[in-house]
């Protein structure tokens, strides 16, 4: 019993040594990985930080190269700004990354309290925190919505602009239109003109003329005095003789101008909100992620089941060598010192052991 249990604890080491050997391996990887990252990485200094980032759209990663997360993160950032490139959507967005090894100072007035942390900024002003997962896929469509997002509110800002320009032109046109007078606005001044008097001196007003009482005027035989059905009315001499009334210019309507009012803003379905998420904050993503490529998936299970399996051959192997070397050299000791060879006996113990 006490040899199976060394032999566990023995086994038992030995896995933990390999173990130990790969996590070191790994953690010297990734180092160098992040390394080699950084060197096609833009990096931005506080300097440069307050120049550039006030126009445009940025995209800002504070890491530390110590931090394994960061280092982990590193390669595929520089995945993220090479698809960027490749997207052609470098004019529409800046990518770049601030080393806060260098700069502990700058990033923390930037409120960044743990790496990595990624910023996106509008013009200057800090807009929201990514929060999702740190692949380059899901990256690229949250770089895709901020674009997105900040062409449609230029767009609406350019059509607003351009209606209040057309209704000022209009206004401009109607009021510099030569224009010119006719004989009904002179008759419709005097008019008003004679209106106004006949109301400031009520007395002055003239009473019509009393109709003669002659028989001659009733004649309906007289031509100069036709039937009186026949002659026309005073009111509708007035209205035949007074000017129709025109419809005032464009410019004399006031508030009765319709003009071309901008279209409502009306924000797309996968806008992000415009305060800065809390640390909680589970964003989905708008668009259905992408089917992993299963090939690559399946083919990176296999290899991790073949590589534990050859581990565990080789522990067993040698557990198995270790056990058959020790029942060895415990059978030899046991023979040399209790059970003699047939061949080492002497006659008489031959004979004593075929007799006895």
């Amino acid at each position: 019993m006490k040899s199976i249990s060394g032999l566990f604890y023995l086994a038992l080491l030995f896995v933990l040594a390999i173990s130990s050997i790969n996590a070191q391996e790994s953690d010297e990887s990734r180092r160098l990985k992040a390394e080699s990252a950084d060197r096609h990485i833009r990096f931005i200094s506080p300097a440069e930080f307050s120049v550039h980032i006030n126009k445009g759209l940025w995209i800002i990663l504070y890491g530390a190269n110590w931090c394994k997360y960061t280092q982990k993160l590193t390669p595929k950032w520089l995945g993220l700004q090479t698809r960027i490139r490749a997207e052609n959507l470098s004019k529409d967005i800046n990518i770049a990354k601030v080393e806060c090894t260098k700069d502990m100072d700058f990033c923390t007035s930037q409120g960044i309290d743990g790496f990595p942390t990624i910023y996106v900024y509008e013009n200057g002003q800090k807009y929201e925190e990514y929060l999702g997962n740190h692949e380059v896929n899901e990256m690229f469509t949250f770089v895709q919505e901020q674009v997105a997002r900040s062409k449609s509110e230029e767009v609406v800002e350019e059509v607003v602009t351009v209606y209040v320009e057309e209704v000022v032109y209009e206004n401009e046109i109607e009021e510099n239109k030569p224009r010119k007078s006719n004989k009904n606005d002179y008759e419709q001044q005097n008019q008003q003109q004679n209106s106004q008097q006949q109301q400031q001196n009520p007395g002055s007003k003239q009473l019509p003329k009393k109709r003669s009482q002659n028989n001659n005027n009733n004649d309906p035989k007289n031509p100069k005095n036709p039937p009186r059905q026949n002659r026309p009315n005073q009111q509708q001499q007035a209205q035949r003789k007074a000017p129709k009334q025109q419809r005032p210019p464009k410019n004399q309507q006031g508030n009765q101008k319709r003009t071309k009012q901008a279209p409502k803003y009306v924000p797309p379905k996968n806008a992000p909100p415009k305060y800065t998420p809390p640390k909680n904050y589970n964003r989905q993503p708008p668009y259905p992620p992408k089917q992993p490529n299963i090939v690559a998936k399946a083919t990176k299970k296999v290899f991790g089941l073949v590589e534990s399996l050859i581990t565990l051959a080789v522990v067993l192997i040698l557990i198995y060598i270790v056990i058959r070397f020790k029942a060895i050299k415990s059978h030899s000791s046991y023979s040399k010192s209790k059970i003699p060879l047939y061949r080492d006996l002497t006659q008489e113990e031959k004979f004593m052991l075929h007799y006895s």
